[in-house]
């Protein structure tokens, strides 16, 4: 039966097979779909690890296992393991700050306790949300230990660190416009229309190639590599196929060579964010979190849905534009900004305007 919820309970139950017995954990179930998805995990890890325990019990087992520090571990968990993952780039990222802290270390030593010690270490440098996920990777290396070099996880069920979600910034269709109109070349026209017209992720508008469109429908486009792991077709619109198109003779078999430069290809989305940081500054539009201003994946994947699922879009082709895997996702994105519908719902007595001071 495994974890599972109950109707009158906010937190994940496990059946014990063992004593037959429903058990309610102490993990309470999140409430957007991220939350949700890493209350689960963290039940699942408890209901294994219980599942483990009473196993050697019963059995009797008893096992000599080799001793090996996390440093030795990593090595070939990066090659064998990670490689092939999705994102391996950003876990690559996050398993050298895991080694710089971890690497003389015995699995058998990586307990809670240490966990809250590289907690107050990188609060130094890194958001609390960086944390939360260099540690699910630490999470996930260790169970993958078991039962090698470890009898069970020694980190099941700890607690992740508090996230204050940021304020959500919707991109206006006018502000959108004013970037649009400072743009210099034809690739930074492009990549803010594909972002917000054809909903992709930065790092797959990044990795397009002209070979990507349908030869036999120039107006479909290939995005054969997404973070979701599943290829995806999307439909260009007329102004998309035109911004498209201006690329053709950009010398490159890329869409957007000139951020591809750099020579870590981790930075790449980086040299956009700094583009687009500078047509912010050109078109007098605020930028960055810290400004409550735009960002890219709001400004363009965000928002772009928000404007489809505000203009009555079917939902079902919203989501398979943009290759989410679950509609419910576009609901949360629109309940997150949509101030206007909000005030229009209570009827709202209109925004009282400031009088400006008579200079003498």
């Amino acid at each position: 039966m495994g974890i599972f919820t109950r109707p009158d309970s906010p937190c994940w139950w496990y059946f014990n097979e063992k004593t037959k017995e429903k058990i309610k954990t102490e993990i309470r179930i999140g409430l957007t779909t991220q939350q949700r998805k890493d209350s689960k995990q963290l039940a699942s890890d408890v209901y294994h690890q219980v599942m483990n325990d009473q196993a050697k019990g019963v059995h009797h087992l008893h096992q000599d296992r080799p001793a090996i520090r996390f440093a030795a571990y990593a090595g070939p968990y990066e090659t064998d393991v990670i490689d092939h993952r999705a994102g391996k780039d950003r876990e690559k990222e996050m398993l050298k700050h895991l080694v710089a802290f971890f690497g003389d270390d015995l699995l058998t030593k990586i307990d809670k306790e240490r966990v809250g010690q590289y907690h107050t270490h990188r609060k130094k440098r890194a958001s609390a949300r960086t944390i939360n996920r260099e540690v699910d990777l630490l999470k996930g290396m260790l169970r993958d230990a078991v039962p090698k070099y470890l009898a069970a996880s020694p980190i099941v069920g700890t607690k992740r660190l508090r996230i204050v979600p940021p304020r959500r910034r919707y991109t206006s269709k006018r502000e959108f416009v004013r970037l649009l109109r400072v743009c210099e070349d034809p690739q930074d026209t492009a990549i803010l229309i594909l972002g917000r017209l054809t909903m992709t992720r930065l790092g797959d508008l990044i990795d397009l190639e002209h070979s990507h469109r349908d030869p036999h429908d120039r107006r479909v486009l290939y995005v054969a590599d997404p973070k979701t792991g599943e290829p995806n077709e999307v439909a260009l619109g007329k102004r998309a196929f035109a911004a498209v198109e201006a690329l053709a003779d950009n010398g490159s078999k890329y869409f957007f060579p000139k951020f591809r430069v750099a020579e870590n290809p981790r930075d790449w989305a980086g040299s956009v964010r700094q583009r687009l940081e500078y047509l912010c500054r050109q078109a007098d539009v605020p930028y960055g979190r810290s400004k409550n201003g735009v960002t890219f994946h709001w400004g363009t994947r965000r928002s772009g849905a928000t404007d489809y699922i505000r203009a009555g879009k079917n939902i079902g082709a919203v989501q398979g534009q943009g290759g989410w895997k679950k509609p419910n996702v576009l609901l949360e994105i629109y309940t997150e900004v949509s101030r206007a519908d909000k005030l229009a719902l209570v009827d709202a007595a209109p925004a009282k305007k400031t009088k400006k001071r008579k200079r003498a």
